[in-house]
């Protein structure tokens, strides 16, 4: 028998929490920034953008994907085992709401760095953490690419044409209709000539691959096939979304909101949906990283929402100074992580994380390191 899904209307507990929240957000907009934001924005609160967390299918794959077919890195050597494993911390993260024994799972974990996400040539870049589960249900999520909860990942990349060939010689699905790069009338923060073509990875995740002419500064290695990424986030209310997201990461994320509903044909074509839409967008602190909010006009009420060990299910982490300033806005705004104790976890004795759910279910984690140390038992 297979499992229910759940919905907007019958979240699970931490989701019902925030839920109830979400009017004090609704009240106001973004914090509004004049200008769509483009400079790199001193690390505070958030020191800097840590990865885009995916729920995979199949490991090899996801690499073979990412890094042979794209030019994405990866941590550790190829023939590398990587062995599923236990992991209680990972497991107190999925108790709450969970139709399963979390402690039942296994899992492996693998780190594909991002060309051109460090703020400094030779810093810390963002990843894409690639995280395979198995022994508990799960089931692919795939929603509409305008359904709230949805996600993407934006690769800026330096040849598209070549990048596109290699795609589809291996068959990758593609999203745009046409299969073939179109060109952008322009997008809110970037500047310049920009095509773009949006395909699936094996999960069926989109990826949006765009080319910037002029090339963006970047701090990706010379040569690189990748020389930057963006985040989206598809929202249900982008002004509450918005106010979420400031209020936990702090004064650091600040977004530029869209005065009117934006949209042509050639968004249509290019992602595959219909109808109007409007942006926010922030620049991750420490991170030449755009987060962006897109709300569409007329979407799905109720949306599907997914269970963390979904693959195609996505999370963002940001890198934090001190987790327990950032657990302080969570309770002040009565959210719940998903953890059981409400609380950081620490994943190794010097490193503590958590997750909190946006108002659609998409993860938000908060991820410090060398703030506390894990007491002995």
């Amino acid at each position: 028998m297979s499992r229910p899904r759940r919905t907007a209307v019958r979240g699970f507990a931490a989701l019902g929490l925030m839920l109830l929240a979400v009017p004090a957000f609704a009240q106001s907009s973004c914090e509004t920034l004049a200008e769509p934001p483009t400079a790199l924005v001193p690390a505070g609160d958030v020191l800097r953008a840590g990865h885009l967390g995916r729920e995979i299918g199949d490991t090899p794959d996801i690499v073979h994907f990412y890094v042979d077919l794209i030019g994405l890195g990866l941590v550790g050597p190829r023939e590398a085992p990587r062995r599923f494993m236990v992991s209680h911390p990972l497991a107190e993260f999925a108790e709450l709401g969970e139709d399963a024994n979390a402690y039942d799972s296994v899992s492996r974990v693998v780190l594909l760095p991002i060309p051109g996400t460090a703020a400094a040539p030779g810093g810390p870049q963002m990843t894409i953490e690639a995280i395979e589960i198995k022994g508990i249900k799960s089931r692919r999520y795939n929603p509409s690419m305008s359904d709230p909860g949805a996600s993407y990942l934006k690769l800026i990349v330096s040849d598209l044409d070549a990048t596109l060939a290699v795609l589809k010689s291996e068959r990758v699905p593609i999203i745009t209709a046409g299969g073939n790069p179109l060109d952008l009338p322009g997008w809110p923060g970037i500047s310049g000539k920009i095509r773009a073509v949006f395909v699936r990875d094996p999960d069926g995740y989109p990826v949006e691959l765009m080319q910037i002419t002029p090339a963006p500064p970047t701090t990706a290695p010379a040569g690189s096939k990748v020389l930057g990424a963006r985040v989206t986030v598809v929202v249900d209310d982008i002004g509450a979304t918005c106010r979420v997201y400031e209020e936990l990461a702090g004064p650091g994320l600040k977004f530029w909101e869209s005065p009117s509903w934006l949209g042509d044909a050639v968004h249509e074509r290019l992602t595959g949906t219909h109808g109007k839409f409007r942006l926010g967008i922030a620049m991750v602190p420490g991170s030449p990283v755009a987060l962006e909010l897109i709300q569409y006009q007329h979407h799905r009420k109720p949306f599907q929402r997914a269970y963390i060990q979904d693959p195609g299910t996505a999370h963002f982490l940001f890198m934090s100074k001190d987790d327990d300033v950032i657990i302080s806005r969570v309770r002040a705004a009565h959210l719940h992580t998903l953890s059981r104790s409400n609380a950081p976890v620490f994943l190794s004795s010097t490193t503590r994380s958590f997750f909190v759910p946006d108002p659609q279910g998409f993860w938000l984690e908060f991820m410090d390191h060398d703030v506390k140390r894990e007491p002995t038992k």
